[in-house]
């Protein structure tokens, strides 16, 4: 199967999930990410805010676990200019209103811009990703491009609700690899 056949095929897969698989996975994943956050020491964290009605995963448990818990790392969010394919990138608390925009797409509304060159750990949504640490995700390239402004050392770690495949998921010049890549059932360091 090519790149954007996989990226149908494991999307239909997703919107598939009964309600309570959906819910098991993201319980699954948060646990996932709670114990990854214990094991790393990032001063901030760029996460993806999910659109729920396509059962992306969903990060809103992860987020208000770090906002109790873990108060002194940031997070940082992002809104896409869906004309020019770029992304902005807002620092939000508690304190940030969230609403969806015309596509959906959950996006903080009196949140502060925040640098690129400062974000330390990004989690890249992925519709699936395979062993190797490459990613599919919508293909529209927004997060290759993102992941390429980032510093060298902004640590890359891809989640998502599907197992990992075996093989590259013809990754090109364009994809980057992650450092990690998480879903419910594992974590593969790269």
């Amino acid at each position: 199967m090519d790149k954007n056949t996989l990226r149908t095929v494991y999307l239909e897969k997703r919107k598939m999930l009964s309600e309570a698989e959906y819910e098991r996975r993201n319980l699954l994943l948060t646990e996932q990410l709670k114990l990854f956050l214990l094991r790393n020491n990032f001063q901030n964290i760029h996460i993806f805010l999910p659109i729920l009605k396509n059962k992306e995963p969903n990060t809103f448990p992860f987020i208000q676990y770090i906002w109790e818990y873990q108060p002194q790392i940031q997070i940082i969010t992002s809104i896409s200019d869906l004309k020019l394919p770029e992304m902005q990138h807002f620092s939000i608390d508690k304190s940030v209103s969230i609403k969806p925009n015309k596509w959906g797409i959950p996006e903080p509304q009196n949140a502060t811009l925040f640098s690129l060159d400062e974000i330390t750990c990004v989690i890249v949504p992925m519709v699936v990703g395979s062993k190797t640490g490459h990613r599919i995700g919508y293909g529209k390239g927004y997060y290759d491009r993102f992941l390429s402004q980032c510093s060298a050392g902004t640590y890359c770690l891809g989640i998502s609700l599907s197992p990992l495949l075996d093989g590259d998921l013809y990754a090109d010049q364009y994809d980057l690899k992650m450092d990690a890549i998480m879903t419910p059932f594992q974590i593969l360091n790269f």
